[in-house]
């Protein structure tokens, strides 16, 4: 008998054109599995040993490779370092042995050294280099995989090491910051509800029964408890519930209703920011669904629309240039002037056919790339006492929009291209073929809208209602100068006179962002929103309602001349002698960049730059355990991949401060504590919109790669990764622009020597260098304007198409 020869198996591969199989020649199994053991477990104990060898274990302060010894070399007085050494050592020879023989020896050897490895560099106290750290890191992987080889994880070794590294880090860097917070408000010595019953007793927490009114809010709030315990009744009773699910609809309507009436009636700083956040979140998602639907489907010319804005807002610029001395006698001729330009900006958009989705790019990012305090700034000076809008265009003289009113209007302005970030890329991934098929059978487009598209774009809208309200409760930036009592500003001014009540502020503050998430979680529940499924998606997408389309684009103009006013106040005060009060044109503040404020722009600029990859990296592969993956934890690290951002900056900055001051990881002062707070900081967003994107997929895609031998890691970078590249785009993006423009998590932990700028606008104004601030943040503004453009431009033609997946 002759030889039998085995078929050439074929191979699946994804290029831009779609799914191609190509037929190649693959080793026996056992030589392809002792050669993928070698070079998978030969490269981390290599990594340990040459750091064990060559880096420096620890600091003698805050820069790291400042030349202290080695592991090596602390060998004779420290023997404890022999248990790491034998551990890497020990995992190097078993790399050459057969996996069966070698995975728990090496699970225990590798599990041995990290232990001893942490616990040594912990518990000594001192600040520790990066030999000590990549030592550990290297027995930490060693040990993830070891956990994927003896079967115990149940997961390849991409995914077992990635969870492990993932887990070491939340706990690093977002749980023990929060501990030590926590820590400190139930008593730094001992345990003690003193500073808890300080804050929750404080009519500036809440009060209910406010003594100077005449009417009784507590009366007020049980009248509302009862009516909602009817309407939960009645609405059960009408659906025919049984008995036990109409006794809790009772009881949690009238709770629900309950709770908010006193929140409504009441008084305080927990009612301000339930109310803002609920109500800034609910506006913020439906403006950004609004414009996401809006950019996607609407074709109809935007350039009507804008004629008689456009040449209102021409007469408002008019005004402006003629309001300085040198200029009062060509008011006339400025105006005019104005008005022909606006309409001739009309005019040429009309005639270009340019639709709401050509400018919503623009638009719906300009309040993300400013930080807050400057829209702040902004909005005094349209809509304060001296107003453009409130006193030079309606004559009002009154400050009613500012407070509670104006914080709102800021917050909306700032956190809803935070939704549309994530909205966008949801409505772009919807398949045409659903809503095709059931305008085929009859459907209209209101019917469609309802019932295809509404059910497909609830993950987007949760995740997306949640980084708004989490958003609004940690703002610092508006209130603080807005005005208004909010559990944001009073840990701020907690901070200096007592920090234990500053971390009970956070603590509720966290209590109220989980509330938010398990919201979100019982809203969604178990349902399923697969839309990319791997199969040709051909079909057409259905337009709006004609009547919706007119509203949005209604909306839309707005929005536009709005956010036009806010940026036009601040371009203009930056050319302006006093901002709002001299309207002298003058050049000084923009000359005034060069004496120090570029080189703290430059430093921001690298330490966005620096922060916004790591970022990336995080976000897709959380996203990707916490969806696809099941393992024990996976909870903790979705909750604690959100832990730092439903708690305020400045909570965030003090846990920094009490975490990392002191042992081994003192950095405060370096730019490394900058850039690990920006990570850690900004990270959940870009998880929340991979999240709402991975869940689009249709996980059949992911099984067909592992079925042809990828592991997770190849299958994350060919298959994944292509299909999720808006939300790339976006994690992207947010990374670098809120490193760019954040706060409140960093204004406790800059250094004369790692000053950014939003620190520098902040100091400028409280010297009263309000043409500077805003020469200065113009200057942000543009910058990362271009930034974004870049990104975006070259993300986009980073591989694959956007045609349907076709073998």
């Amino acid at each position: 008998m002759g030889r039998r020869r085995h078929p050439r198996p074929h191979h699946l591969a994804l290029d831009q054109g779609g799914l191609s199989i190509t037929t190649a020649v693959t080793p026996p199994a056992s030589q392809r599995n002792r050669a993928g053991v070698q070079a998978a477990l030969l490269l981390w104990p290599l990594l340990g040993l040459l750091a064990f060898a060559f880096l420096p274990w620890a600091r003698e302060g805050r820069v790291f490779l400042a030349g202290g010894p080695s592991g090596l070399e602390l060998l004779g007085s420290l023997p404890v370092l022999w248990v790491p050494l034998a551990a890497l050592v020990a995992t190097l020879a078993l790399s050459f042995v057969g996996r069966a023989a070698r995975a728990m020896p090496t699970l225990v050897a590798a599990l041995v050294g990290f232990l001893v490895t942490a616990f040594f560099i912990v518990f000594r106290n001192e600040p520790a280099d990066l030999g000590a750290l990549i030592t550990a890191l290297a027995l930490l992987s060693v040990t993830g995989m070891a956990l994927s080889d003896t079967g115990i994880i149940k997961a390849d070794r991409f995914i077992a090491s990635s969870t492990l590294w993932v887990g070491l880090f939340l706990i690093l860097f977002v749980m023990f910051p929060l501990f030590r917070v926590l820590r400190n408000a139930f008593g730094e010595t001992g345990f003690s509800l003193e500073a808890f019953r300080s804050v929750l007793s404080s009519p500036a927490f809440f009060v209910l029964e406010n003594e100077t009114t005449a009417r009784s809010e507590a009366a007020l709030a049980l009248v509302a408890t009862g009516v909602g315990a009817v309407a939960g009744l009645g609405l059960s009773l009408w659906r025919r519930r049984p008995v036990w699910a109409t006794l809790r609809n009772t009881v949690l309507a009238a709770l629900g209703v309950g709770v908010f009436a006193a929140l409504y009636f009441g008084f305080g700083a927990l009612r301000n920011s339930v109310l803002l956040a609920v109500s800034v979140a609910t506006a913020a998602t439906a403006l950004a669904l609004a414009f996401a639907l809006l950019g996607t489907r609407s074709r109809a010319p935007f350039g009507p629309y804008l004629f008689v804005p456009l040449a209102l807002a021409g007469y408002a610029i008019g005004s402006l240039a003629a309001s300085t001395p040198q200029t009062a006698t060509l008011g006339l001729l400025f105006k005019a002037v104005g008005v022909l330009a606006g309409v001739g900006l009309a005019w040429w958009l009309t005639r270009r056919r340019i639709t709401a989705g050509k400018l919503l790019g623009v638009f719906s990012l300009l309040p993300i790339i400013t930080p807050p305090f400057v829209i702040g700034f902004a909005l005094i000076f349209l809509l304060g006492r001296q107003g453009l809008i409130t006193s030079g265009i309606l004559g009002l003289d009154t400050d009613a929009l500012l407070g509670p009113l104006g914080v709102g209007i800021a917050q909306t302005l700032a956190y809803t291209p935070i939704a549309y970030l994530v909205l966008v890329g949801v409505v772009q991934s919807l398949n045409g073929t659903l809503e095709e098929a059931a305008v085929t059978l009859g459907a209209g487009r209101w019917h469609v809208l309802r019932t295809v598209i509404w059910p497909l774009v609830r993950p987007g809208l949760a995740n997306a209602f949640l980084l708004t309200i989490i958003e609004s409760l940690a703002d610092f930036g508006n209130p603080f100068v807005m005005g208004g009592s909010f559990l944001a500003t009073q840990v701020y001014f907690a901070v200096e006179f007592n920090p234990a009540e500053a971390s009970v502020y956070g603590t509720v503050l966290l209590a109220l962002s989980v509330s938010a998430f398990l919201a979100q979680q019982a809203w969604l529940g178990r349902t399923s929103f697969t839309t990319i499924t791997g199969k040709p998606a051909a079909g057409m997408v259905t337009p709006l309602p004609a009547s919706l389309e007119r509203v949005l684009l209604f909306v839309f103009m707005v929005w536009v001349l709005f956010v036009g006013a806010v940026y036009g106040s601040m371009f203009f005060g930056a050319l302006v002698k006093l901002w709002g009060f001299d309207n002298t044109f003058t050049t000084e503040h923009i000359r005034n960049l060069s004496v120090g404020s570029l080189g703290v722009f430059f430093n921001t600029l690298r330490i966005a730059a620096i922060s916004s990859l790591p970022v990336l990296v995080l976000s897709v592969v959380i996203a990707y355990l916490i969806t696809r993956q099941k393992f024990f934890g996976r909870g903790f690290i979705e909750l604690g991949s959100l832990l730092s951002f439903a708690v305020p900056g400045t909570v965030i900055g003090i846990g920094y401060i009490l975490a990392l001051n002191s042992g081994f990881a003192y950095m405060t002062g370096t730019m490394l504590i900058l850039i690990v707070a920006f990570i850690f900081r900004n990270m959940p967003v870009g998880i929340r919109s991979a999240v709402a994107n991975l869940r689009q997929i249709d996980p059949a895609l992911e099984e067909a790669s592992t079925t042809l031998r990828a592991g997770s890691l190849t299958t994350l970078w060919r298959v994944v990764m292509p299909l999720i590249r808006p939300a790339l785009i976006s994690a992207l993006i947010f990374a670098f622009v809120r490193a760019m423009t954040a706060i409140s998590q960093i204004i406790f932990l800059i250094s004369p020597d790692h000053k950014v700028v939003t620190s520098e606008v902040l100091s400028m104004v409280e010297r009263g260098q309000l043409g500077d601030a805003a020469a200065l943040s113009a200057l942000l503004v543009f910058t990362l304007a271009v930034v974004i453009a870049l990104m975006t431009w070259g993300v986009g033609r980073m591989g694959g198409s956007k045609a349907g997946i076709s073998v």
